[in-house]
């Protein structure tokens, strides 16, 4: 048997090998033997066929036999006298049968990529260091106040965060709708409608008018509009101020606390803020980490295959999320956008898993 190995791109290795005709040979007719123990043939008593029936008739088959398991071990031989650690199995090409009886093929394999070790004590990585204050429980209340304010119609004028219904409809370069006016909610300071629009709209009042050129954005709700520059002429039909309720008794009880007491309320919410923040911290300077780890293993190769396998599977976690979302039409996006995530994935568990395995100092 004759191997050799070839490098080819990457870390792929091309591996040859050559079975010689006699070695073959001398397995097919120890196959041959031990079938012709146990087969069963018309005109012959058991383990009294003669070899050249056995070999018409099996002869093929058992030189297939042969070869796969020849095959099969002469890889396994390569790879552990070379060294070669793969990340799967060998593809088998280019094989033929030779006109002496051999047997050659090339067995295409990965190696698995070999880490750099590192020295974690040169490593720099930034941990955030933060803390709730006051001002950030107090923000909290007021988003939990939003979240159960009441909205009250007013007459007087518009300012931002009211919420204004304006019927309207434009012209120039679009016209929409083509008949009759068309209705729209904006909440002033949050929805995403053109500037020119919010500014012409703050300060009118209900049962007043104005006309604007604006410039919508790309996307936009109405798919007839999104990046159209139109004139909009509308009027302001509904105007309602929020009003917030009072953080008393009821309110907090709303929130689960029973005693209704405003301390522990706010106690709560800073529990609640400071594992939060923790959580982010410790996620932040976990990602901070590993930044440092790559970038510590620069330049280390990693396996085609590895890297089409997690950029695939990313880009049907992503088609699989955008269909949770309600986008049922959505489509399968190009694996090849994830490529660099993918990397990084990868790197980041060879990284674990190699530095799982340093023998760790006892004092």
């Amino acid at each position: 048997m004759q191997i050799s190995i070839d490098q080819s791109e990457g870390l792929e290795r091309i591996v040859n090998i050559d079975l010689e005709a006699d070695a073959i040979q001398t397995k097919v007719d120890a196959k041959l033997n031990e079938l012709g123990k146990e087969v069963r043939l018309k005109g012959f008593r058991q383990g009294r066929v003669p070899k050249n029936i056995l070999k018409q008739r099996f002869g093929q088959h058992a030189r297939q036999e042969v070869l796969g398991e020849m095959m099969q071990n002469s890889i396994e031989q390569a790879l552990k006298d070379n060294d070669l650690n793969i990340i799967a199995a060998p593809e088998v090409t280019d094989a033929d049968d030779k006109e002496d009886g051999g047997f050659s093929f090339k067995a295409k394999v990965e190696l698995m990529p070999e880490v750099p070790a590192i020295e974690f004590a040169d490593l720099a990585v930034e941990k955030t260091v933060a803390e709730i204050s006051d001002g950030d429980i107090d923000n909290m209340v007021k988003n939990l106040q939003k979240q159960k304010q009441d909205w009250k119609e007013s007459k007087g004028k518009v300012a931002n965060g009211d919420l204004v219904t304006i019927e309207y409809k434009t012209s120039g370069d679009v016209t929409y709708p083509a008949e009759g006016t068309e209705k729209m909610g904006v909440l002033l300071g949050e929805s995403n409608i053109p500037a020119e629009l919010k500014k012409a709209i703050v300060g009118l009042k209900a049962k007043e008018s104005a006309e604007v050129e604006v410039t919508f954005p790309e996307p936009f709700n109405v798919a007839e509009l999104a990046g159209k520059k139109a004139t909009v002429a509308f009027d302001v039909a509904d105007v309602r101020k929020a009003k917030l309720p009072k953080v008393d008794e009821e309110f907090v009880k709303s929130f689960g606390i029973e005693s209704g007491d405003v301390e522990e309320f706010k106690n709560d919410i800073r529990s609640n803020l400071e594992r939060e923040l923790n959580q982010s911290i410790s996620n932040e300077f976990k990602n901070n980490a590993l930044k440092a780890l790559r970038s510590a293993c620069e330049g280390t190769l990693l396996p085609e295959s590895m890297v089409s396998r997690e950029s695939q599977f990313l880009a049907q976690q992503e088609l699989q999320r955008a269909k949770q979302m309600g986008m049922q039409d959505a489509q399968l996006p190009d694996a090849e956008g994830f490529k660099s995530t993918a990397s990084e994935r990868i790197l980041n568990t060879l990284i674990i898993q190699k530095n799982s395995q340093r023998p760790r100092h006892q004092d």
